[in-house]
Order: C-alpha cells, then structure tokens, then sequence
C-alpha cells in the first residue's frame, strides 16, 4: 500500500537556504554582466546623477525594469542614490567603465561566455585529455587576461625589468605573452628612448591595435606576425616571455635558443611561467585550489630544473629569480644575460 504523505506537515530543509543563496547570487552575477554588456555604467558615468527616466532613454532599457535593476544596483552599492536621481559609484566607476584605466569588467563578461571553462567544467574533471587549454583563445578572453594582469602583474614584471644594470642603454624590447601589448608600452613608458614590438595573437590583434591607440604608442610599439621558436630577424636588447611557453612544452629547447639567437650579447632574457605545483585547500581555499590544479594542468611548465637548465645551455644564463603573486597562483621570474654566440 502506498503511503500518503501530508506535503502541508514536511520540514523545512536547511539546505533551502543554501539552495537560495546559490541562486541569489547567481542572478546577481548575470544582472551586472548584463549591465556591463548594455554599456549602462558608461553612459551613468558619462551623464552623470539622472533620474530612472532618464537612464531608460539614454540606456533602451524598459521602464518597467528600471526601477528594480536601479534598486538592485544600489543594494550592491554599484549605483549610489542622491534624492531621485542614481550615479555610479566610486568602485563601479573605477571597474565597469569601459574608459577606465582599471576596467575589470571583462572578467566578469569571459567567465560566462560560451567558450569559458567553467561552463564545461564536468569535462576538465572527468575527461580532462580531450582539452588542449583551460583558457580559450578568444578575444573576451585576451582582453580579460589584460584586466587581470593590471592588478599587479604588469607593473611588477616592468619595476624588475627597469632594474636591471643595462635598462638605461636598451634600445629595443620584444614582449612574447597574450598578446595585448601592455607590457612592451608600460616599459616604453619609463624609459623615452624604447621601442618595442609584440609578439601578435590571432584572438588579441584588435586588442593590441586598440592599446597601441589607448596610451599613443604607434610610434614605438610594432606588431610583430610570428610564432614561437620562428621569430623574424632582428636583435633585441630585452626579450620578455611571460606565460607563452607551456602552448609547446615539448619545444622548449628549440625555443628559447630562437630567442637567444634574436637576444644580443648582453641582453636580458626575462621569463615569468607557471611550475607545477601540488594543490592543497579546503573552503573557500578549495575552490581557488580546485581551478588552479585544473589550470595547472594545461598552463604551467612541469620541470623548473629542467627549464632552468635548457636556459643555461643555450646562452640565456640565470643570474635572478623570484616568485609574484598572480590570478593562478606564484609564477616564477627568470632573469638571464644572454652570453656567447653572436
């Protein structure tokens, strides 16, 4: 006999409010990716406090919706409110204005793109052979790689580069990483005398040519159409590789003794890469362990001995090395003086 139960008398579950709260801050999320995609910030910014009619024209958004997104924004203090009328708040105006020196919002716009790894996340945990790369070459995904990068990466990779003894009399600079370019032009822009040229990636060339325009250095940062281990001729007096070598793990060797050939007597070699290492956390912890394991896996070079005797043995001798803070963990920089050879 089947047994009746009294749905009106079940328990709350405590797992509800988890549940809840997943979806909360799910939607949450997908409001302001959506905001950062109708440009609503940026026209806030550029318009300054208006009323909720008022960023229904300016924006297209119904006005049936502006009212609870305006609230919305405001409970997340990305909108601030002054009587009537809404205007952005500091932090949104620092991060989600597309003008902005220090605009994130592209990281948030890649995570839930199509290609994003995180909507396949199931593949990397059970087939994770079948994947080639945890971060797909699109241009969502270059430009948000630049956006993670300004958070400390660029300006640590351009003070240890500046520091070094022959910086002052260095002429020429070639960047080898994402390809958007910000790493050759933050170095042009503490020494006058620079020129630069970059390494082109398919998926960031529109990218580079907008940065080239952004910070005005058409005149001193070329791009450059070529691969790994087949650069175009030219010396340089620094070359900057940073996490561009993992693609061809197999081809280090042929590698880097292209760029010692393309590097003059002298010149500094400076490499920043991920080495693996064992993934270990729980919480919060847990998860950031979780994608850098899972990120480790396609990103980082196994051997850093063997790197760092493969940079030895074809003229690029190490003479520093020191650990950053980035997105994915510590990656490791090598500083070298090509010596030997021509």
């Amino acid at each position: 006999m089947t047994e009746e139960i009294d749905l009106i008398k079940l328990p709350e579950l405590p797992v509800i409010e988890v549940v809840d709260d997943l979806i909360q801050v799910y939607k949450e999320f997908m409001v302001i990716r959506a905001a950062l995609q109708l440009k609503v910030f940026d026209w806030m910014a550029e318009n300054g406090p208006a009323t909720i009619e008022d960023i229904s024209k300016g924006t297209k958004i119904p006005m049936e919706y502006m009212a609870p997104l305006m609230g919305m924004l405001f409970y997340l203090d990305i909108v601030r409110r002054s009587g009537e009328k809404y205007l952005v708040s500091p932090s949104a105006n620092l991060h989600f204005v597309t003008n902005s020196r220090y605009y994130q919002g592209d990281i948030i716009m890649a995570l839930a793109e199509h290609e994003s790894p995180w909507n396949d996340l199931k593949t990397y945990l059970t087939s994770g052979e079948t994947k080639t790369t945890f971060d797909q070459e699109t241009p969502l995904m270059g430009a948000s790689h630049a956006e993670q990068e300004i958070r400390g990466m660029l300006k640590n990779i351009t003070t240890v580069t500046s520091r070094w003894a022959g910086f002052k009399d260095a002429k020429s600079f070639l960047e080898i990483s994402s390809g958007h370019g910000l790493y050759a032009m933050a170095t042009c822009q503490i020494h006058p005398d620079l020129k630069a040229s970059v390494l082109e990636q398919p998926a960031s060339s529109e990218l580079l040519q907008q940065n080239i325009t952004r910070h005005e250095m058409k005149d001193r940062v070329t791009p450059v159409k070529a691969k790994l281990g087949s650069l175009p001729d030219g010396k340089y007096d620094i070359i900057l590789v940073s996490h561009s070598l993992y693609t061809d793990q197999n081809q280090i060797d042929a590698i880097l003794k292209d760029i010692s050939a393309h590097l003059i007597n002298g010149g500094l070699f400076i490499s920043n890469n991920w080495f693996i290492r064992e993934s270990e956390g729980t919480g919060m912890q847990g998860l950031y362990e979780l994608e850098l394991g899972i990120h480790n896996r396609y990103h980082a070079i196994k051997d850093r001995d063997g790197y760092e005797k493969i940079c030895n043995e074809n003229g690029l001798v190490i003479f520093q090395t020191g650990v950053l803070r980035s997105a994915y963990g510590e990656s490791t920089i090598h500083m070298a003086t090509k010596t030997g050879g021509n």
